[in-house]
């Protein structure tokens, strides 16, 4: 069967599908029949298991051919402007397949039009109908899927995040998603991404909408910082690099509030920092933040001065200690055990390696703000290369490079900051976040 016949066969199958003229179990069973025996054609089989009528089949095959007619009868062209919202489908086709239909199956949804609507909504009923309508994709990650929708509340777009189907089912993903959804909100701070809404679709999947943030992550921005190639004066270069660093004292600053409401990141890097185009920085992806139930108020007044990164040591005093802490519904549901290992090897900090998770506090975050201020001097991240068990292994003996020896023009004192944030002792890192981004205030100060 050539390129093309397998192509002619998948096109009207996918288009039911993406049109809901079908349903997933409806197209994984018509497909698993035709990669068996393609004697009888792909659309046969749908009409055999009563998937869709006959009138639906002529209908399916008219749509075809002026889908097609749209790319100059091009099958591969068709094929990868069909848009399946889930590309966890098209994955599972894939692995079901032989090496000839993975291959027609490779290119599908490829080039889809990225503003085409598509047809999944979400969020309980308004005088307008359902409040968030799937627009198209955005991103996808270990275990969600993040897609740009309309809210039909309020004109503007939103990212709705939702778990991937091949994790929907797992009572411990929903639980986690959940918790995530509900951290993520309670934290109202201008330098994290607000929350618009929590809600489940109709099979109970949960989904939750936030602030759509259109510009790049600060990896990006010191990626290209530190771009040989792009040629700047020596004045451009210094203030961009102190608008830099002002927006790593924002993400100190969302940090410091998080901790104040007992509240731990334990994933930061520069990957999760979003750079909006209108000067806003806001910390994302809460997905492995931990709730301790223990404002910084609480600690303090249990007598545990300075250690894993409380307040005491910060030179600015505690604005916030009064913030209660956040309880999220399902706090202590399937806690992280000890010895398990969480979060980004080349970012996370020494007892995150070591998979000592009692240990894990707030001069957990302070040292991957550390690492995180290790990339925007140095344009690299602090471990790079090998495996991830020899990267995890130097993490636990604070074997990363100083920064002025990939950069021996990256000022002393920023230099001395970024060590200090990420000393192998958590107690001998900055007490707290806000006292980190005090000393690179009295930097950009010239004190």
């Amino acid at each position: 069967m050539s390129h093309d016949d397998v192509g002619h066969a998948l096109l009207p199958a996918l288009l039911a599908f993406q049109n809901n003229l079908i349903d997933r179990g409806a197209l994984l069973a018509a497909f698993d029949a035709w990669t068996q025996d393609r004697s009888q054609p792909l659309l046969s089989r749908l009409v055999a298991q009563a998937a869709i009528t006959d009138a639906e089949r002529e209908l399916l095959e008219a749509l075809v051919a002026r889908f097609m007619a749209r790319f100059g009868g091009d099958v591969e062209k068709s094929l990868a402007h069909v848009s399946l919202l889930n590309s966890s489908l098209r994955d599972e086709l894939r692995n079901r397949a032989d090496p000839d239909v993975q291959a027609s199956l490779s290119v599908v949804g490829r080039d889809a039009d990225p503003h085409a609507t598509m047809s999944q909504s979400a969020g309980e009923p308004t005088s307008s109908g359902t409040r968030f309508r799937v627009l198209r994709p955005h991103a996808r990650g270990g275990h969600g899927e993040i897609f740009v929708a309309a809210d039909s509340e309020l004109p503007r777009e939103v990212a709705l995040k939702q778990i991937q189907e091949q994790h929907a089912h797992k009572h411990d993903s929903r639980g986690r998603f959940v918790r995530e959804a509900e951290i993520t909100g309670a934290l109202e701070h201008p330098n994290i991404v607000p929350v618009y809404g929590l809600g489940t679709y109709a099979d109970g999947r949960p989904f939750y909408a936030m602030r759509f943030i259109q510009g790049d992550s600060l990896q990006e921005a010191a990626t290209s910082f530190h771009d040989p190639k792009r040629v700047r004066s020596a004045t451009d270069r210094s203030v961009e690099f102190r608008k830099l660093l002002q927006r790593f004292i924002d993400v100190c600053n969302a940090i410091d509030y998080a901790h104040a409401r007992g509240i731990l990141h334990r994933d930061l890097k520069p990957g999760n920092i979003m750079l909006g185009k209108y000067g806003e920085t806001l910390v994302v992806d809460w997905g492995l933040a931990k709730a301790t139930g223990v404002s910084r108020a609480t600690r303090s007044a249990r007598g545990t001065g300075g250690k894993q990164g409380d307040s005491s040591g910060s030179s600015s005093g505690d604005s916030t200690g009064t913030e209660r802490p956040i309880h999220p519904s399902d706090c202590d549901t399937n806690p992280t055990l000890d010895g398990t290992t969480i979060g980004t090897p080349a970012y996370m900090s020494p007892e995150q390696a070591a998979g000592r998770v009692d240990e894990l506090g707030p001069a957990t975050d302070i040292y991957g703000l550390g690492s995180t201020l290790y990339f925007l001097l140095t344009g690299r991240p602090p471990l790079e290369g090998g495996s991830i068990g020899e990267i995890l292994g130097r993490v636990t003996k604070g074997d990363f490079s100083p920064p002025r020896s990939i950069r021996p023009d990256i000022p002393k004192p920023l230099a001395a900051i970024c060590t200090k944030a990420m000393a192998l002792n958590p107690a001998d890192r900055y007490g707290s976040a806000r006292a980190l981004a005090d000393d690179i205030e009295h930097w950009l100060a010239d004190e």
